[in-house]
């Protein structure tokens, strides 16, 4: 049995998850989900990451400490892991005592192994990254990413250095990001990229896991944050050896430190590069970014309460170009479920589900068969996955009308090939199978209407 592991990036805690990190984590639990099918033990992993200056500062925006903030708005993340049916086999924090302890440890093999030194730093630092500046990540001195003036800083800090092995070590890996589109990016930075702050002076940021050994220095976020996905198998009581390395899911905003520094400290620490690195990119509603100020934050709560869970899990990577920027549109969304699920699926499965029953009524029984799937989700194509099991459902709504099956059933004539034969054309059975990763409780949905011929809608019509 193959031993798989899927993650997600860890959601930052500064803001309450909205529909971003539900994108990615659905995309994760459908992977997760994908190779479970196939027979792989699969380790699943997300959580929050709850360190750094941002998390500090939102604390006391709101007069609680830190640990008191984390608590709270970890607690909604892990909420939505449980509304949306997300099949994670371990939720991690960075303030667990356990995932503290690994990345002391590991900070010690990181300086064991040169790639740590003391130095003095000057740079420029963007507070919303939590992450010093290059060249090609500022435009006009403010951050390209939250477009926010940059802060100058010289500081003595802890330094991580890139190597020349290092660097060809990364180059020969970068063929397992996709989009392909995100491979020169990273060439660019890596082009830029010589080392960078692993940490700061403990009157800058006291919140967050002390080094080990230097009680004025605080471990920069990221170091702490990218461990994460080893101190989580660790603490699961998986073998490093035998569940590293991972499939990662994760915003193209953090990709410089997921396929730069990240690969750095896998290196450092002897152990394989990631599978694969899958980068999504961001959401815009209605053509413009998401922000508070605005008010067009889009929520998990909203898109379950107009949706549900199984046909927003649908909806996310249909209607969203997940490997590329996206526009989110609630008529898109409206217009994609009456039209693919409620007009779509449902109606094909009422029919199909209808007629069947008729031919039992006849006398006529179907044997369910285990259907053969060449699946997209191997390579990771959502989208062509989805386009897929669409073109089932047209070609199967197609041959009912063509066929006309109704008419065999008022003639009386029926026969059991005639039975098997709509069973098949139908294809309900690879239908449910290849949207089980997808929407798990409308597939099992399916097989029970399947065996007890007694049709029930699957989607309700939206209330308007």
């Amino acid at each position: 049995m193959a031993k798989t592991t899927v993650t997600t990036s860890i959601a930052y805690i500064n803001a309450e998850p909205h529909i971003g990190f539900l994108l990615e984590l659905v995309a994760a639990d459908v992977l997760a989900r994908y190779y479970r099918l196939q027979g792989d033990d699969v380790f699943f992993l997300t959580g929050t990451d709850e360190h750094g200056v941002k998390v500090q500062r939102a604390a006391e925006a709101l007069k609680q400490k830190p640990q008191q903030y984390a608590d709270a708005v970890a607690a909604k993340f892990q909420k939505v892991t449980k509304d949306f049916s997300i099949s994670n086999d371990y939720f991690v924090r960075t303030t667990d005592a356990k995932h503290a302890e690994f990345v002391q440890k590991s900070w010690k093999k990181l300086t064991e192994a040169g790639v740590i030194s003391k130095r003095k730093y000057e740079g420029l630092y963007c507070a919303g990254c939590e992450a010093f500046k290059t060249e090609r990540e500022i435009d006009n001195g403010k951050c390209v990413i939250h477009e926010v003036e940059l802060e100058k800083v010289a500081e003595e800090n802890y330094y991580l250095e890139l190597s020349d092995q290092t660097k060809t070590a990364i180059r020969s890996w970068i063929e397992s990001i996709e989009p392909e589109t995100k491979r020169a990016e990273v060439l660019n930075i890596l082009e830029d990229f010589e080392g960078v702050s692993v940490s700061r002076p403990k009157d800058k940021l006291s919140w967050g896991i002390p080094v080990p050994g230097d009680p004025d220095q605080v471990m920069y976020v990221w170091v702490d944050a990218l461990l994460n996905y080893l101190s989580a198998l660790v603490a699961a009581d998986k073998s490093v050896a035998e569940y590293w390395p991972a499939i990662q899911v994760i915003g193209k905003d953090i990709v410089k430190f997921h396929a730069v520094i990240w690969p750095t400290i896998l290196l450092a620490l002897e152990l394989p590069l990631p599978k694969k690195l899958l980068v999504h990119g961001f959401i815009t509603v209605d053509g413009k970014k998401m922000s508070k100020s605005l008010g067009n934050v889009i929520s998990p709560s909203e898109l379950e309460a107009r949706y549900g869970v199984e046909a927003t899990r649908y909806l996310l990577l249909r209607q969203l170009n997940f490997y590329s920027d996206s526009n989110f549109v609630w008529k898109e969304f409206d217009a994609l479920y009456e039209g693919e699920l409620a007009n779509g699926l449902g109606n094909l499965v009422n029919r199909t589900i209808n007629l069947l029953a008729k031919c039992r009524e006849k006398g006529v029984s179907v044997t369910p068969y285990e259907p053969k799937i060449d699946s997209a989700l191997i390579s990771a194509d959502f989208s062509g996955e989805l386009q897929q099991v669409n073109e089932l459902i047209s070609a199967a709504d197609q041959w009912i009308s063509e066929v006309k099956p109704w008419e065999w059933l008022k003639s009386g004539k029926v026969s059991a090939d005639q039975a098997e034969n709509l069973l098949q054309q139908s294809s309900i059975i690879e239908i449910a199978s290849r949207l089980e990763p997808f929407m798990p409780e409308t597939a099992k949905n399916i097989r029970a209407q399947l065996k007890s011929l007694k049709p029930q809608p699957l989607f309700p019509r939206l209330s308007t």
